[in-house]
């Protein structure tokens, strides 16, 4: 006969998503306009060839049980609105002066066909909900962009950079090192290398918020910066995590002076590098489909390739993880890990060969202080590729 009972229900507690948004322009129309009140000229005119604007949200999953990465297909409650003179109103498909992608992986781009004004710009303001599919709880991203038309009856300055307003980095097949160069042009002179020309290097966090890089690249979180040198960035990207988006300002005194910071008025140029691994396929060798009696063990080769081919040294990148399953069995169970395993053998089992991202590379914390790195002897912080956990 009982006499106490307890009962308690017992959940998974999932972490918390990490959601960040970025305004990305799309093409090579630029997001600054620049007018010319004697020709009555807009460069570039949106009325002629619009400006594209991607509202990239992404959403991050710690445990890693759902696919992270870009959500735009998932979004709900899309909303833009314009806000002109004060004057806030929704932009619905009946506006001519716009068009919004409502399906697909471009779910909420929107294409501008209208000139700005210099007194008076346009204000876009992006809004947006994302259901977290684990734990039912509702996101919402907003962002909001404003199109600057700068008078150029006079020349005023435009800063450039030679890295595109987004760039897909694959780690497997491109180089690791990136050099971003800044240009700046007053009218048809080159000013990048005047005296009075200044250049100011900043990461976009999280949040938004922009770090300035250090001029020497050694502050807390210059962790990917291998130099920067005026108008010269160079970053290993490797270090950069997912993506990583950086932002250029210039400032430009004719008098010959430098500025220690810059003003509001200063041009601004803006690259975002994204690791994107292309599909790849897996196979092996050294085991064929018939094996000798006796046999207590398989020795299988694993290999990658992609569009290009075989990829070599495949473990720098990815996790080799094999699985068997016995004559009969239901499912597949974990046999071993690497690119050559020693893999129990059984009469009529099954192989089956998985390949995992092992990631970035990422800062190794201690377990009981995030906020502490681990270093080595030599007081150099340790690193592994963000995935590469151990069995």
């Amino acid at each position: 006969m009982d006499i106490a009972k307890k009962q308690r229900k017992i959940e998974v507690n999932y972490k918390p998503l990490k959601t960040s948004a970025s305004m990305e322009v799309v093409g090579s129309v630029a997001d600054r306009q620049f007018y010319n009140a004697v020709t009555g000229e807009f460069a570039p005119d949106y009325t002629l060839t619009p400006l594209t604007l991607f509202p990239r949200c992404t959403a991050t999953d710690p445990d890693n049980y759902t696919k992270s990465g870009t959500i735009n297909s998932a979004l709900t409650n899309i909303r833009w609105y314009e806000n002109l003179r004060g004057t806030r109103k929704e932009i619905t498909s009946g506006n001519t002066d716009y068009t919004i992608v409502t399906s697909g992986d471009n779910k909420g781009q929107i294409s501008v066909k209208k000139n700005s004004s210099v007194l008076t710009p346009i204000t876009l303001e992006f809004s947006a909900d994302y259901e977290d599919t684990r734990t039912k709880q509702v996101f919402q991203y907003k962002l909001t962009t404003v199109i600057i038309v700068s008078d150029a009856t006079n020349a005023q300055p435009v800063l450039m950079l030679d890295s595109a307003a987004t760039v897909d980095w694959n780690p497997v097949r491109d180089v690791l090192q990136q050099t971003i160069t800044a240009k700046l042009m007053a009218g048809d002179a080159d000013v990048t290398a005047k005296a009075g020309t200044t250049f100011f290097w900043y990461r976009k966090l999280d949040n938004g918020n922009l770090e300035q890089i250090t001029v020497d690249g050694n502050g807390d979180n210059d962790w990917e910066v291998v130099s920067v040198n005026k108008n010269v960035l160079v970053i290993d990207r490797d270090f950069i995590g997912e993506l990583q988006t950086y932002v250029c300002r210039a400032h430009y005194n004719s008098g010959g002076t430098q500025s220690s910071a810059p003003v509001e008025a200063d041009p601004t140029a803006t690259t975002t590098i994204r690791r994107r691994i292309p599909k790849v396929e897996c196979d092996w060798k050294g085991v064929t489909c018939g094996v000798p009696g006796g046999t207590m063990y398989i020795l299988p080769i694993g290999f990658i390739r992609d569009s290009v081919g075989v990829i070599h040294n495949p473990e720098e990148w990815f996790k080799f993880v094999w699985y068997t399953k016995a004559a009969g069995a239901a499912s597949f169970t974990r046999a071993a890990i690497g690119i050559q395993p020693k893999v129990p053998f059984a009469d009529g089992m099954m192989l089956e060969l998985r390949v995992e991202d092992k990631g970035p590379q990422a800062l190794v914390v201690d377990d009981n202080d995030t906020n502490v790195f681990i270093t080595m002897d030599d007081d150099t912080p340790l690193y592994q590729r963000m995935y590469e956990e151990t069995y």
